[in-house]
């Protein structure tokens, strides 16, 4: 059975790969491997990533059941993630311009791995916390390098799709990591779970950094204007920091609010993470396309994806205390299109606003807020968990968030009218 279902993956992929290959014809494509390849690492790259980064918070309940942690405590593990991330994304989009995505790739995939493998030293919730900001620290090599590297290997056509693509390996780390590391963890225990990720770290981060082109070397003096930061990011950022607080609250607490909340079964509230992180990968794929087919309008596609979001999270306020698992797939996966499927375009919207050797700052600054939303969101959200007893208070705020993100970005999707 394993053997076959082996098979099937590999037939499944192969088909993946040349279906993409039809989708993107050479004309416009600047690097020496075939763009569906291309794409197909850079996916693999950052889903390697995912897993990890997003697993860490899947795994929260597992961290509150070992430490005896509250929800406001469960947040922090995110928290902690998200800090490091923030505090390296600009650097780590700097030396994505300067040193290229390639060299970024390589030396990061070794300091990642020797960081997920010193996690399985360390005893003490804290100082846990304190590795996972290291760690967090060191993961954000790998969004930055990968989107540099799509960004510019695509930089004679339309880029929302692509982007989309690379950047389903978020959702799709999560969803592996929802079905997969609970059950290893339970099974194994936390340190195999600690040594899984430090070996995929380094392979998929070292397999992908050789399919990318090396980068003509940068010259020694760059022009002042190219480190100051564009007033034009400052739109997405905000629209970014917003946004994110429902992806998070649905990776930190959906196994909490169905198992605990809802009384479903632990490996169902997981199945539900995964369709929502599903949901969220075929909607950075769709919600490109069509930003593409659109006029590339970033904002306003961006608007009605956090429509969607606030539409969703609106109607889990308002289910009823029994409701059937197959309602809840549904919603959790719609949730999941709206909460997680914007990503691409805010980062696509942030690097074209600015020069193209300014795309990796670009893309690094909106990264960084992306990480301070994740950062402060989850545990000011479980704090009100907390102090009401309910989760329909939290469920409630998020709305509100995610309306004002959606009003935010269709503003400023309306063009300029000179008077």
């Amino acid at each position: 059975m394993y053997a076959g279902n082996v098979g099937t993956c590999a037939v499944i992929l192969g088909k993946v790969v040349t279906n993409m290959q039809r989708l993107f014809a050479a004309e416009g494509f600047h690097a020496k491997v075939k763009p569906a390849w291309y794409l197909t690492w850079a996916t693999l790259s950052q889903t390697g990533m995912s897993f990890v980064q997003q697993g860490i918070i899947v795994m929260g309940f597992l961290f509150a059941v070992r430490y005896h942690l509250d929800f406001a405590e469960i947040g922090l593990v995110t928290t902690s993630m998200s800090l490091g991330m923030m505090a390296s994304m600009v650097f780590m989009g700097m030396l994505a311009d300067r040193w290229g995505p390639r060299r970024l790739l390589r030396w990061g995939a070794v300091v990642m791995a020797v960081l997920a493998a010193l996690l399985t030293q360390i005893r003490g919730f804290d100082s846990l916390l304190g590795m996972f900001f290291l760690l967090g620290i060191s993961l954000a090599a790998v969004p930055m390098a990968g989107t540099k590297a799509v960004f510019t290997a695509f930089q004679n056509r339309a880029r929302g799709m692509p982007m989309g693509i690379r950047q389903t390996g978020v959702p799709l780390g999560a969803a592996l990591a929802a079905m997969i590391l609970p059950v290893l963890a339970l099974h194994e225990g936390l340190n195999a779970v600690y040594g899984l990720f430090a070996v995929e770290l380094f392979v998929v981060g070292w397999i992908f950094s050789s399919v990318i082109e090396p980068s003509v070397k940068a010259p020694a003096a760059v022009p002042k204007v190219q480190s100051k930061l564009p007033r034009s990011l400052w739109t997405p950022a905000t629209v970014s920091v917003l946004m994110v607080a429902g992806q998070y609250f649905l990776i930190t607490f959906t196994l909490e609010y169905l198992h605990r909340f809802r009384h479903f079964t632990l490996s169902q509230a997981g199945f539900a993470l995964a369709l929502a992180q599903i949901g969220g990968g075929i909607g950075r794929i769709v919600f490109g396309a069509y930003s593409d087919r659109t006029g590339a309008n970033r904002p306003r596609t961006i608007s009605q994806i956090a429509l969607l979001a606030f539409i969703m999270v609106g109607f889990v306020v308002f289910l009823p205390q029994h409701i059937g698992f197959g309602w809840i797939c549904l919603v959790w996966f719609l949730m999941g299109m709206g909460a997680i499927g914007w990503n691409a375009l805010s980062l696509t919207w942030a690097a074209e606003t600015v020069l193209p050797e300014q795309a990796g700052m670009a893309m690094g600054f909106v990264g960084t807020v992306v990480f301070l939303g994740s950062a402060f969101f989850p545990p000011i959200l479980g704090a009100v968990i907390d102090s009401t007893h309910h989760f329909r208070p939290a469920w409630g705020l998020l709305a509100f968030i995610l309306l004002g993100a959606g009003l935010l970005a269709y503003q400023a999707s309306k063009p300029l009218r000179l008077s």
